[in-house]
């Protein structure tokens, strides 16, 4: 049996799709084990551990569920961790420990403390030394929970900076692994939406939180939510609809089987709704003329650094400040609120009930103060409208279409699902945008597209082309 129970959980750390940190050189600082959820005696150990590690990006918190088991359980190997032995002399246990995420036991562990706080559409908490779970599961038409404590779960295959598990069909609880102190921004705007804004998104059913012994740190660990069973994901319905209309290379975007535009229009409504009310449920701020100049100074700053990893962005940087520079000549305040912060067509779901958006995290790699910070609701649109530009031309990129007639139905149907977007977000078909609005949104764009290059030149060379093309025709 293993004894450096440190050395096991780093090495599992660093080889998931989670972990954010880069490079080599990453040292264990602490784990923090809570208290046990169930205890290894019972048959299955779980509780949730805090890892803290150092490295080449300074420290770093994941959460880690872990599940400790007494003989291996073959059908878990993915998520093996290590072994572990626990306990002194006679009554010492030596024990295989798993991602309990990987474990279905584990993971029905991990739910049941929503049960124990459960009260129906009323919030409700379990506390225990450590964790605490907030329950709003609400109920079915036959007067019980939606789901329940047996209810069987499916881990998600697709991870990314969090791991989803769907339970029973119905709820999902998505497990946040890079923390921070602080309330994590997704539960946050999840709840701040509640009731109204339920129709723009999957209804909150619940949370868990930790405060570590010995801190007055407190970190979201999970959050559970309804699960959109019918929905289709924004970007692929938007890449499926640029293939039908390529399939009819002799008409128009507007008559062709993949016209997207009337989407694209009531997707627009559903953002204008949710920043509506993020508008109303938190704080709020007026950008005067020194705090839109302090948003130029940090483009150009932003602008800077790009230009340093690629030498190609510098016959843009000229362009790029003249864009900037309008917003240092605006003469109304703007209004700055909470936002999505990182808003493209894969953070949306096309349902039968219309579009709801999810993922309200931000950056998962930004600081938690920049991913809370007031910006302007121009910053969302342009990541909606960049997207479009993607759809269209990594699905030109992904099947080698270079043919002439295919690529102006393309960049067709990115303008007229553009301009269906920003209808929708506007309300009002008859009101022109103000100079604030134009100036923003053409300043928002301008800098994901630098953004998108570098990314592209750094990890996909080929997509380039995408972003080169849009700072072509964004900067003239």
């Amino acid at each position: 049996m293993s004894t450096d129970r440190t050395h096991d959980v780093l090495e599992y750390l660093v080889r998931q799709r989670w972990f954010a940190g880069e490079g080599t050189g990453w040292e264990v600082d602490r784990i923090q084990p809570l208290e046990w959820l169930s205890h290894p005696s019972t048959g299955i150990g779980v509780r949730f551990e805090l890892v803290t590690v150092r490295g080449p990006g300074g420290t770093q918190t994941y959460n880690v569920p872990l599940a400790y088991r007494d003989e291996p359980i073959e059908a878990n190997a993915y998520g093996l961790v290590g072994t572990t032995s626990l306990g002194a002399g006679e009554t010492a246990a030596d024990l295989y420990v798993y991602d309990a995420l990987h474990d279905p036991v584990a993971r029905q562990v991990l739910m049941k403390g929503f049960f124990e706080a459960s009260s129906p559409l009323v919030e409700a908490r379990s506390d225990r030394d450590h964790t605490s779970y907030t329950s709003l599961i609400p109920l079915g038409e036959d007067g019980a929970t939606v789901i329940s404590p047996d209810s069987e779960s499916v881990l998600l295959a697709v991870e990314q900076s969090n791991t989803s598990m769907v339970v029973a069909e119905t709820a999902m609880l998505k497990v946040f692994r890079k923390v921070v102190d602080g309330r994590n921004p997704d539960v946050e705007i999840h709840d701040a939406l509640a009731g109204p804004g339920d129709e723009a998104i999957a209804a909150l059913w619940g949370w868990i939180s930790a405060t570590p012994p010995g801190t007055s740190a407190s970190y979201d660990l999970a959050m559970l939510q309804r699960f959109l069973r019918t929905a289709s994901n924004g970007w692929e319905s938007a890449r499926a609809s640029v293939r039908d209309l390529l399939a009819e290379p002799d008409l128009e975007p507007s008559a062709a089987g993949g016209d997207f535009a009337g989407e694209a229009l009531r997707l627009g409504e559903t953002v204008r709704l949710v920043h509506t009310l993020m508008a109303e449920r938190l704080p709020t701020a007026d950008w005067r003329a020194d705090e839109l100049a302090a948003l130029a100074d940090r483009l150009d700053e932003r602008l800077a650094r790009l230009a340093e990893r690629v030498d190609e962005l510098e016959r843009y940087a000229d362009a790029a400040r003249s864009v900037y520079a309008r917003l240092r000549t605006l003469d109304s305040p703007v209004r700055a609120q909470r936002v999505h912060g990182d808003l493209h067509l894969g953070q949306t779901l096309r349902t039968t009930a219309g579009w709801k958006l999810i993922d309200f995290e931000g950056e998962p790699v930004a600081p938690l103060e920049e991913r809370v910070a007031l910006d302007s609701v121009w910053r969302d649109v342009a990541g909606i409208t960049r997207s479009f530009d993607y759809a269209a031309n990594s699905y030109l990129l992904q099947t080698a279409t270079t043919d002439e007639t295919a690529v102006a139905q393309a960049r067709a149907w990115v303008e007229r699902n553009r301009a269906a977007f920003l209808a929708g977000y506007g309300g009002d078909p008859e009101a022109q945008p103000t100079s604030a609005d134009t100036a923003l949104l053409a300043a928002y764009e301008v800098d994901k597209a630098l953004y998108e290059f570098v990314y592209e030149v750094d990890h996909r060379p080929d997509w380039a082309a995408i972003p080169r093309t849009s700072l072509e025709d964004l900067l003239g």
